[in-house]
């Protein structure tokens, strides 16, 4: 398969760099999951345990419990530095409900659509 992705890329001027592709193996079996390099051809690519993929963390275990604590801490940050307006005075409740609507809350829930939670993952 790689071979003739090589080979039609080619045809259109594109090339495969090795040092930017990496390789992840998902299987049930724990014993698997080890990553180890990849040889093809005269290529080699590296594999990994784990990637990030659209802002959300894929691992080779299939659990998302550490994509989940990153979106909170990034959603943390979000109000840290929106803290000034949200204690401020001046502006109404209804301006900082709309401030949390549109600019932490999104940054937390980017992406939960596609998570599958374990029992151990969901809120009491």
């Amino acid at each position: 398969m790689y071979d003739h992705l090589e080979t039609e890329a080619r045809k259109i001027g594109l090339l495969v760099n090795e040092r930017k592709i990496k390789y992840m193996f998902m299987t049930a079996a724990g014993n698997m999951r080890k990553p180890h390099n990849l040889r093809i051809g005269n290529k080699e690519f590296e594999g990994v345990s784990e990637f990030k993929y659209l802002g959300n963390i894929i691992e080779n275990n299939n659990r998302i419990d550490s994509c989940i604590k990153e979106r909170i801490q990034t959603g943390d940050k979000a109000y840290c530095a929106n803290l000034q307006m949200l204690i401020s005075k001046i502006i109404s409740r209804r301006s900082k409900l709309q401030i949390y609507k549109t600019l932490m809350r999104p940054v937390v829930t980017y992406g939960a659509e596609t998570w599958t939670l374990t029992a151990a993952e969901r809120m009491p």
